[in-house]
């Protein structure tokens, strides 16, 4: 039996909750913010609180969470906001508070939904903890061993395992894929990943332009002069230094049997090469739907993320571009993670965009940023202001959850998010 408080102010989710099975309404709807505490300090059992940010009281959003966190550090918050505040959700989720919606986004069903699909979260993430506990103890215990040739039988020195992410960036012409995917690749550097860069647009190849960069080595030029040398080119040999922990290869086309052909076999033996040495492989392919080797690519990587505007435009566009990748390249439409870039006050509403993309996970909305032209024309030269940094930031933990003990999230939330 679940026990419920409600404090939003408004009753009638109240009454509704009473009639529920496997759910315990104990008080009346709370009313002001001061009555949550009041019932908390005396020690009643609460497994939910649903709260409302709109709710009449003295404390700001974060001081209430703070304090109900100190009187009961148990109790598992659903929270209403009246609008979407990136820093706060961010200061929110490292409360442990991942149930988090938009006034009117949800109704009665979806919030019972979530408390009863919820009943053996915390048991699955205890197990969860466990599992990684011991895994860092063993890996910490063999760390410790000594490593020499008396060495008992059985014992070897274990290889650094690294973590393996390839992340596709897609979507239609001019959306900003390559500006994302820099941005994205030096947000990643910043948290001490080891970033490659791969320019799979071999059409309007632009990233080693932004970053500032050379596309090929002077020892590739020299190599380009005898064709007979290409055949003997190896991808090592086109990888160029960006920063001490991104990497870019913008001369990919050099490595395809023609123009425009590279078999599946061999980008998946190019990207299992790369992978022995990068934690993170950011690709960054075309818009033209023509190309197979796109397709092999999105196949191969763990994340996919498509890129588009908020306008009716560029959603026809998108619309028919992901019907294609869906319906006759069969990627699933649940790999693809969509982000709507270059957003603005003009653009279409965000409710909106949820309901038309509904089958598909959303990761949110970038800004349509001054920056970008700074970031263009000054190359590697400029970081991301912080403002920027925070939208790349919230997108990138919406990424990364699927990957985490976040999965264990309900499933209504992070349809909703």
């Amino acid at each position: 039996m679940k026990k419920i408080v409600t404090a939003i102010g408004n009753p009638n989710l109240n009454n509704r909750l009473k009639k529920e099975e496997e759910i315990q309404v104990i008080a009346e709807d709370i009313q002001y913010q001061e009555g949550i505490l009041e019932i908390l300090e005396k020690g009643t059992t609460i497994d939910y609180l649903i709260l409302s940010e709109l709710l009449p009281g003295n404390f700001t959003i974060k001081d209430l969470v703070q304090k109900i966190k100190e009187i009961n550090s148990n109790v598992q918050i659903i929270l209403f906001l009246e609008n979407q505040k990136e820093e706060l959700e961010n200061y929110l989720y490292a409360k442990g508070i991942f149930a988090i919606f938009y006034h009117n986004q949800v109704g009665v069903k979806e919030i019972i939904e979530i408390m009863k699909d919820n009943k053996n979260t915390d048991v699955e993430l205890r197990k969860e903890l466990e599992q990684l506990k011991k895994m860092l103890i063993e890996k910490e215990e063999l760390r410790l061993q000594p490593q020499n040739k008396n060495t008992k039988k059985g014992i070897h020195k274990k290889k650094k395992q690294i973590k393996k992410e390839i992340i596709c960036v897609s979507g239609t012409n001019g959306v900003g894929k390559s500006i994302f995917t820099v941005n994205l690749a030096r947000l990643l550097a910043q948290q001490r990943n080891k970033v490659l860069i791969i320019d799979f647009d071999i059409l309007n190849n632009s990233l080693h332009t932004i970053l500032g960069v050379k596309k090929y080595s002077e020892k590739i030029k020299e190599k380009m002069k005898n064709h007979n040398l290409l055949k003997e080119i190896q991808i090592e040999e086109l990888i160029i230094k960006v920063s001490s922990k991104i990497d870019l290869i913008a001369g990919v086309n050099l490595l395809f049997d023609n123009k425009y052909q590279i078999s599946s076999t061999k980008i998946k033996s190019i990207l299992d090469k790369l992978k022995e040495e990068y934690d993170m492989i950011i690709i960054d392919t075309t818009s033209e739907c023509f190309f197979d080797y796109t397709k092999e690519i999105m196949k191969i990587s763990n994340l996919n993320i498509f890129i588009l505007e908020a306008n009716v435009l560029e959603i026809k566009k998108a619309k028919r571009l992901l019907d294609m990748y869906i319906q006759k390249w069969k990627i699933p439409q649940s790999n693809f993670n969509l982000l709507f870039n270059k957003y603005n006050q003009n653009a279409i509403d965000y409710a909106i965009l949820k309901q038309i993309f509904s089958g598909f996970s959303i990761l949110g909305k970038l800004s349509n940023h001054s920056q970008y032209n700074l970031i263009i024309n000054k190359g590697n030269k400029n970081n991301l202001d912080k403002k920027l940094q925070t939208e790349y930031s919230h997108i990138q933990r919406r990424l990364f959850q699927k990957e985490s003990l976040l999965s264990q999230i309900p499933k209504v939330f992070k349809e909703n998010n």
